[in-house]
């Protein structure tokens, strides 16, 4: 039959009041509040000038250990990570292929209809490429023109004492 916590012998009366004292004496001097844990083994002797050196997880070994334990589990968390990923890219990869090879077969001819575009757009780039610097201009316009007036929308939406960008609006009584 398992002891009582009470029965064991870190959390005798004595080796409490030590704890008591000790964790005052660590606090004293700050305004933190004083903490004492109750524990079911393994509980340090504050009497000994070699206890914190005898707690575990205090030497410079146990640390390292500590850290690499912490390297070697970030690297395969990475591992596994970069591993869904491109499994992930794969399936899309595999799908998209599938998409487009349905559609060639479904519409062979539009295969066909990109390639010949493509080529004329190419040959109209490297005959006039001032045009082609304009058209790139005029699409980038017409672009933030759109975006311009989503946004001009978006903000008739939002009341003037919620727009921060430009400021709270001034309140104006009615009466």
């Amino acid at each position: 039959m398992p002891t009582s916590d009470k029965a064991l012998p870190e959390n005798s009366k004595e080796n409490l009041d030590r704890k008591l004292d000790h964790a005052i004496e660590e606090t004293f001097p700050t305004s933190d509040p004083v903490s004492v844990s109750i524990t079911k083994g393994g509980a340090i002797d504050y009497d000994r000038q070699d206890a914190s050196s005898a707690a575990p997880g205090n030497s410079v070994e146990d640390w390292k250990n500590s850290g690499e334990a912490l390297l070697r589990q970030a690297g395969d968390s990475v591992r596994h990570t970069a591993d869904g990923a491109s499994e992930l890219t794969r399936e899309a990869y595999r799908k998209a292929s599938g998409y487009a090879r349905a559609a060639r077969e479904r519409y062979p001819e539009a295969e066909r209809y990109y390639r010949q575009g493509s080529q004329v757009v190419r040959q109209q780039a490297s005959e006039n490429p001032w045009l082609t610097l304009l058209v790139g201009i005029g699409i980038g316009y017409v672009l933030t023109r759109m975006l311009d007036q989503i946004r001009s929308e978006r903000d008739k939406r939002v009341p003037d004492y919620a727009r921060t960008e430009r400021g709270y609006a001034p309140h104006r009584r009615t009466g």
